[in-house]
Formats: structure tokens, sequence, C-alpha cells
């Protein structure tokens, strides 16, 4: 099962026992340093691109760091909303697309010589985060106007027939996760669930 975090990150709060606030939509969630950590870990990896990061890659992750019953906090956070599990199935991940939506970090900062046609975002002034590919930057520079991410499949789809090429929505879903498991782990996007 593909793992995606959900939720944008809060902050630390303190007090007697202090807590990493993550907020999805209108809750907030409190989760310990191990669940935030494990929460952390489900962003993916950059290394992994546009593969898939799944709850074998989270757990082992985990544990490599210290946290201790990794699988336990992980199906905990998937409880609260905070990551969900999606299956290779285009029924479950067509179900997740519809719930979901992707918000964006990060401003565009263009391309560069090196790469014209990769699309920096990052800071002004401190750097790229990411060089995104031309679909991957069409996901970040739009998906967030989108209401859910099944909407940028539709698009995706549309914009590819007037190309002259076929393809429909829940074939444009494989690309958009790919995209976006890179954006996330880039830290240049973030879910939330589809209001």
């Amino acid at each position: 099962m593909n793992v995606f975090p959900i939720g944008h990150y809060s902050g630390l709060r303190p007090g007697e026992e202090p807590a990493h606030v993550v907020r999805v939509g209108w809750q907030q969630h409190r989760l310990s340093e191990d669940a935030f950590g494990v929460w952390v870990l489900a962003h993916g990896m950059t290394e992994t691109g546009k593969g898939q990061w799944t709850v074998t890659d989270v757990v082992k992750q985990a544990e490599q760091a210290g946290v201790t019953k990794a699988e336990e906090l992980l199906w905990g956070l998937a409880e609260k909303g905070a990551v969900v599990l999606v299956a290779d199935d285009p029924t479950q991940a067509t179900a997740f697309a519809k719930s979901h939506r992707m918000d964006v970090l990060f401003v565009g900062l263009g391309n560069t010589p090196e790469r014209p046609d990769g699309h920096a975002v990052g800071v002004p002034g401190l750097g790229a985060a990411a060089i995104l590919d031309p679909d991957c930057y069409e996901l970040w520079q739009w998906g967030s106007v989108a209401p859910t991410l099944w909407h940028s499949c539709e698009v995706r789809a549309t914009v590819t027939a007037e190309l002259g090429q076929t393809l429909e929505p829940v074939d444009a879903l494989g690309e958009i996760l790919g995209d976006l498991r890179f954006l996330i782990a880039h830290g240049c996007a973030y879910l939330d669930v589809a209001a």
C-alpha cells in the first residue's frame, strides 16, 4: 500500500506533554515525538522520485531511526486521517483523489541555463528546494486551484486529448500520484482533505 501524508504541520506545542500539531482540514492533531516522526517519514525520500512509497518503506525507515511500534503508529495516524494508505487499485485510488486536495509550499524561481526544461521551486534568496519537470510543475502550479486531485486528473486528461492523445482521468491518476509523491518528498506541496 502506498502511503500519503495528510495535513499541514503547525509546529510544536509546549506543555507538560509537548506535542507536534498537524492540521488536517479543520482539525488539529497533537502527535507524540514518535508519531510525528512516522508522519514525517510518510512524506517519502527525495531519492524515491516519483516512485511508490509504501507502508514497508515507512516502517523500515522509522525502525532504523529508533522508533518502536512504527507500524502501530502508522495505523493510528491513518485512523486520525493524518495519513492515507492507498492500494494499487484504480477504484481506491480514485476515491482517494476525489476526497483530497493539494496545496503548494514555496514559490516558483524559474528555470536555469543548465536545466531549461526544469522549473525551480523554493525560497527567493535561499535557493531551490526542487527542480520540477514540466508535468510536475504543471501540477504544482495549478493543483492548488483544483478542488480535488481528481479535478487535476480530469484537466490533465483533457489537455492530453487536445494534443491528440487519448487519456482518461483514471489513466492520468497514476501520473498525478507520481508527481504528487515527488512534490511531497521535496516539501513543495502538502495534501489535505477536500472541502
